[in-house]
């Protein structure tokens, strides 16, 4: 049986969004791991909405870092703006790190030029 055969595994979905969130708030309040963790599980707790809805929701809102793609019907969203929004609020978006052409200096050029 190959992988493509298999059904994807929900444990392993919300696994990977528990890890997310829990990675995005060690950047935001460079906290431990288990910092972190505890901090959704008792920010879910206090808010009544599962761990998994909150963690989703600071997935959502760290990607988009607007609230224009956030359902604020929805609890999760609500506890997850209200508990951690002002971190997104103070942050300029980040975008993927694109690196500058290569140049070559003047040294690098006479080596080329040599064959050195």
């Amino acid at each position: 049986m190959n992988n493509s055969d298999r059904s994807p595994d929900p444990r392993r979905a919300g696994a990977r969004i528990l890890d997310t969130a829990e990675g995005v708030l060690i950047a935001l309040r460079g906290c431990t791991l288990n910092q972190a963790f505890v901090e959704i599980v008792q920010t879910a707790k206090r808010h009544n909405v599962s761990t998994l809805s909150l963690a989703d929701a600071l997935v959502a809102i760290a990607q988009t870092q607007t609230s224009q793609n956030v359902d604020d019907a929805d609890a999760a969203f609500v506890a997850a703006r209200a508990t951690w929004g002002h971190f997104f609020d103070q942050t300029p978006p980040r975008r993927p790190a694109q690196l500058p052409p290569r140049q070559l200096h003047d040294e690098d050029e006479d080596e080329v030029a040599s064959g050195a």
